[in-house]
């Protein structure tokens, strides 16, 4: 159910926020973040047609700057490699959450937001490989409904309260407690970063004759493509033009999927 995985999600960022000490890793006994994650999302997703068919794709989780390479991301965006930065993002132990970043010193600024009038990087990014199934990507990627965000928000709160009944929720509040995170800070950044998916979860669009299915954010500026049971995630912010993203994103993506034909 989304709401669930919304509450689980939301006390566990929140929670990130809030806390000092930023590690991911957790002292013996408590529940760290990839955890919690991991298991809310193996929630969202179970089905019994989520077989991770694309085993090609699979075998990339590891290798994210091969599976998108720095000549076609040269290639597809135009830049000069002379401005170019990479990151291999391992901040978590699980391979599905891990990431490839290229980042270009183009001289673009922002034109809109707190950062208006700031330079900022153009930026393509390939991540978040993992097996999941047709059905669990389309109800994924989707617009959040009023009744399911209220849902989890009265969930949040009830947490927050220890009235949720929900062993990860309490464990969450629990370690926030040991870290002197107020109820109420838990309330207020868990229904902020709730407000912000449901924002988020407006930009999606589907992508026609990409993969069995393709989405495209044009809030987050990422395509999520599902091929035989298996997504790749790319973020591509290289233009103010949505649609130029898109269209840069959609050459990379085919890319991609020609490897594991």
């Amino acid at each position: 159910m989304k709401a669930k995985y919304l509450l689980v999600l939301s006390l566990f960022m929140a929670l990130a926020s809030c806390s000092e000490n930023k590690s991911t890793k957790s002292d013996s006994g408590d529940v760290d973040l990839e955890s919690a994650i991991k298991n809310a999302e193996s929630r969202r997703k179970a089905d019994p047609n989520a077989s991770g068919g694309n085993t090609c794709l699979l075998d990339y989780q590891t290798q994210y700057d091969r599976v998108l390479s720095e000549s076609e991301v040269l290639t597809a965006t135009g830049f000069s490699k002379d401005v170019m930065e990479t990151k291999n993002n391992k901040t978590l132990k699980n391979p599905e959450y891990h990431e490839f970043i290229y980042k270009f010193k183009n001289g673009r600024v922002s034109k809109t937001g707190i950062t208006k009038g700031l330079p900022m990087p153009d930026v393509v990014k390939i991540g978040n490989i993992k097996a999941i199934s047709l059905s669990a990507f389309e109800n994924t990627y989707r617009a959040i409904s009023d009744e399911e965000m209220q849902v989890a928000k009265d969930a949040l709160n009830d947490a927050a309260d220890g009235k949720s009944g929900d062993a990860e929720a309490d464990a969450a509040v629990k370690k926030a407690e040991d870290q002197n995170v107020s109820k109420e800070q838990i309330k207020d950044i868990g229904g902020g970063i709730m407000d912000m998916m449901k924002e988020v979860s407006k930009g999606y669009r589907v992508v026609e004759n990409l993969g069995d299915a393709a989405r495209w954010n044009i809030v987050s500026n990422e395509l999520y493509v599902l091929q035989n049971g298996v997504q790749f995630v790319i973020l591509c912010d290289v233009n103010d033009d949505n649609e130029k993203n898109k269209s840069v994103a959609i050459e990379l993506a085919k890319n991609i999927l020609k490897k594991c034909e």
